[in-house]
């Protein structure tokens, strides 16, 4: 009997212990660095001196997993970060997976590039999922990335875009993810007019990736007030509201975007109409603003 609760003892303590060690194995971090990119001089710091780059077949962080969150960033050489206060801008960074399928652009000149399943502005904002959900990654996949940077300074600068991923490995149990791009000038270039004072443009999208939506992010431009998506086909009930915080001595300059996050956020079924709502007060009329909401959802 003595023997019998020693050797219990000591199965429990393994199990234990091999119930840590897998714990602490299931979640891995890897930084990856994009670049680098050379921006050219600008002329007038005021303005800037914008340059744009499109690479195929970018590092992946792991070749076999699911992503289980998106930390971008800009920084130099040394690792230092860049920034508007040292003349460096992160306009846009968008990632792409070649052979997949664009949720709301597979059939337009723009689903060439794939699945849309990532980007950033300035703001850099986070994307993270619930607990137990992925983007899953597979041997197969090749990634593209579009970079849109600016430099504010008459000097030449080199930098990077760096990003950290948090990821679990492909064994696991984790719930896929599918990213649906919702966008004022969907398919096109992005970029709408507005007038002065205050405005709310509107895009609908007919669910064709109905499921539980996850996590959302948005994106607007400076002078801007906030991006949603509501669910026209249940009450126009929001599914998500990302709010600009500007920067209080510029509002031209987005500081930061909220997200939104829950398992689940919303629930949307085939043919419902989504509806995406891009919200401006900006002191002059623009032609080159922008209304992007990324949704992640988890299909039926």
């Amino acid at each position: 009997m003595k023997r019998y609760a020693v050797l219990t003892a000591l199965a429990a303590a393994i199990s234990l212990s091999l119930l840590a060690a897998a714990a602490d194995a299931a979640t891995s971090t890897k930084v990856v660095r994009y670049g680098p990119f050379n921006l050219p001089a600008a002329t007038d710091p005021m303005a800037g001196r914008s340059m744009s780059q499109l690479k195929f077949a970018v590092a992946r962080p792991c070749v076999d997993c699911h992503i289980t969150s998106f930390t971008p960033d800009l920084v130099y050489a040394d690792g230092s970060r860049a920034t508007m206060a040292n003349g460096a801008m992160l306009h846009h960074a968008v990632f792409t997976s070649q052979f997949r399928s664009d949720a709301t652009c597979g059939n337009a000149w723009l689903g060439l590039a794939g699945e849309r399943f990532f980007a950033s502005g300035d703001e850099r904002t986070v994307v993270s999922f619930p607990s137990g959900y992925g983007y899953r990654v597979r041997w197969y996949d090749s990634w593209n990335l579009l970079v849109d940077l600016m430099n504010h300074t008459t000097e030449p600068k080199t930098v990077y875009l760096k990003v950290t991923y948090t990821y679990r490995p492909a064994w696991e149990s984790v719930a896929r993810v599918r990213p649906v791009w919702l966008d004022i000038d969907q398919c096109g270039d992005s970029e709408y007019s507005i007038p002065a004072g205050p405005s709310d443009t509107h895009r609908d999208w007919r669910v064709n990736v109905p499921g539980k939506v996850v996590t959302a992010i948005g994106h607007v431009h400076g002078q801007g007030v906030a991006v949603e998506a509501t669910n026209e086909s249940r009450g126009g009930a929001s599914i998500c509201r990302s709010v600009a915080t500007l920067d209080p001595d510029d509002h031209h300059s987005v500081q930061s975007m909220s997200t939104c996050s829950g398992d689940p956020l919303a629930r949307i079924a085939q043919g419902d109409i989504v509806r995406l709502h891009s919200e401006y007060h900006s002191s002059d009329a623009a032609n080159d603003v922008m209304g992007i909401m990324l949704l992640y959802v988890n299909p039926a």
